[in-house]
């Protein structure tokens, strides 16, 4: 399809993603055919305010082995129209009641045929070039299975301040169910999967984790980039933002599954460290604070005698994220 045929954008609409700020196919030795064919599924629902924004990102790629999936969850928004619009550039959509974005990442799965697979939720953006950089990245780097570069953060919860944020080292993957992978950013051969499905379905919050956790257990190879990848929009009602005790629960059982050694390292933490730290916060009299901090730290101490230093620290900062937000 004719990419110069989108529909134009609306007016004072100038900057990406509503045009493209280089017309030009990024330079490559040989025919486009040798590039490897790229999957991307965007679940999405009732995100009329962001859609337009997430496709035209995709498709001003101008990448031209791409195979571009929405799969809606039945919108009343406004969303079919906008993905209508666009339609005759997509290899896929659908619009029907689904389980939520696991399960919609999944249908959208069963239809990828490309080498390299990823999800673009409907918030999110690519960069320019990102295809690109991703295509290239793979073909330069045949041992690689999976890809991790740097995000955009924007904070429209906050002013609207940006920074880009790297993904994490070599050490993560010591502790793949941890933060540190900007899934936005994060590509990967299909070939790479064992296993025929993409995601955990029981799973909402922590579902790219658990990917890590199995390509990390099956031992894949891991690429790094610096590139900025994608553009990852804070609203202050993503999932990742008003989560919190639903991604801690995740997060447990995440933990639990694929860390069994360190059996109650992570309910400990949840259920009698961190109320110990937040009563210590809350406490007026300045006694009951400090007996609430002195057992939070005496517990903390305690538990890096018994369990790997890694695990506790990084359960430590996430468990307490997720509840001071």
């Amino acid at each position: 399809m004719n990419i110069d045929a989108l529909p134009p954008a609306p007016a004072g609409f100038e900057t990406w993603p509503w045009n493209s700020p280089n017309d030009e196919q990024p330079l490559l030795q040989g025919s486009w055919l040798q590039l490897p064919r790229i999957s991307l599924i965007t679940p999405s629902f009732n995100q009329v305010a962001y859609l337009e924004e997430t496709i035209r990102s995709v498709l001003l790629q101008r990448y031209p082995n791409l195979e571009y999936i929405i799969v809606d969850g039945g919108s009343t928004d406004g969303s079919v129209d906008i993905i209508k619009k666009y339609a005759p550039w997509l290899a896929s959509w659908s619009s029907g009641p689904d389980k939520g974005q696991s399960d919609a990442i999944n249908r959208g799965f069963r239809f990828a045929s490309g080498d390299i697979v990823s999800w673009l939720c409907s918030d999110d953006l690519l960069r320019p070039d990102a295809l690109w950089k991703v295509a290239f990245e793979f073909l330069r780097r045949p041992e690689m299975d999976v890809l991790a570069a740097a995000c955009r953060l924007q904070y429209d919860c906050d002013g609207g301040r940006i920074h880009d944020s790297p993904a994490a080292g070599a050490e993560w993957e010591k502790h793949p169910y941890s933060d540190g992978i900007w899934q936005p950013s994060c590509f990967f051969r299909k070939s790479a999967l064992a296993r025929e499905f993409l995601v955990d379905e029981n799973l909402h919050y922590c579902l790219d984790r658990e990917l890590w956790c199995h390509f990390v257990e099956n031992e894949r190879n891991w690429g790094r980039s610096d590139e900025v990848l994608s553009h990852y929009r804070y609203t202050g009602v993503n999932k990742s933002v008003v989560g919190n005790d639903a991604i801690i629960k995740e997060l447990v059982l995440l933990f639990n599954r694929h860390v069994p050694a360190c059996v109650f390292l992570s309910e400990i933490l949840r259920d009698i460290w961190m109320p110990l730290v937040l009563r210590g916060m809350r406490q007026d009299s300045g006694p009951k604070r400090w007996v609430s901090a002195l057992g939070a730290k005496a517990l903390a101490g305690a538990l890096l005698a018994v369990y790997p230093r890694r695990h506790v620290r990084n359960l430590q900062r996430e468990i307490y994220a997720y509840n001071i937000w």
